[in-house]
């Protein structure tokens, strides 16, 4: 049965290089370099369904909150937008914001506009990891872009490592595109357990640390 499945789900041991490199990029709490901002930092976020724009949403108003201007853009993917024309009126929206969110649900999209980083947020669940393993073979098969990854929903911390490490492990293996680990939201934090709260805020806060103190975002460039 195994050798049916497909390869992010296989278990065989990794290379002891290819671990490393996964053990490297995963919950560092430490700051990063950070990239010189160049005008309006465009972070967009692959959603894997529309109702995870609540993520984008919320992250948004905490790093206004934390003394990053922010705004939220809604990028209709019903409307054929030319690279430059999203680039001018990106440019003309948020002019006077630090962070522009961009919350997508078109893989093709990601690829169409040519972002250097994508935010992939991934429901805890092995089917979500598999859904989210193939998204980031599609984006292989261009210029791939950095890719972060969030995981929405799982019981603990040791789960989101779990599934983390599943995603990880498989895309670097048989893609060799290695990911970023930006964080979790549990469970309980998630809108369906009641209204905003401070612990949901609190996880937030350091994903949005985890954003900036990594440079993960940068000025959109078609």
């Amino acid at each position: 049965m195994a050798s049916q499945l497909n390869p992010a789900w296989q278990r065989k041991i990794a290379s002891s290089n290819h671990l490393a490199k996964v053990s490297a990029r995963f919950l560092s709490d430490g700051p990063l370099p950070k990239s010189a901002p160049d005008g309006c930092q465009v972070i967009p976020f692959l959603l894997d369904n529309p109702e995870q724009d609540w993520v984008a949403r919320d992250l948004c108003e905490v790093l206004s909150q934390r003394g990053h201007h922010s705004r939220l853009y809604l990028l209709e993917s019903s409307r054929e937008t030319a690279p430059a024309e999203l680039k001018t009126e990106l440019q003309k929206q948020a002019a006077d914001f630090e962070i522009c969110l961009l919350p997508i649900t078109s893989t093709g999209l990601i690829q169409r506009y040519r972002f250097d980083h994508v935010v992939l947020l991934v429901p805890a669940s092995l089917d979500a990891v598999l859904t989210a393993y193939q998204r980031i073979k599609q984006l292989s098969q261009r210029q791939t872009p950095d890719i972060g990854v969030v995981i929405v929903g799982p019981r603990d911390q040791h789960a989101a490592w779990r599934y983390f490490r599943k995603l990880a492990v498989g895309s670097l293996r048989y893609l060799d595109v290695p990911l970023l680990n930006l964080g979790f939201l549990p469970q309980q934090v998630l809108p369906q357990q009641g209204p905003s709260d401070h612990h949901r805020q609190n996880f937030l806060a350091r994903i949005s640390e985890r954003l900036l103190g990594s440079g993960f975002h940068s000025a959109y460039r078609p």
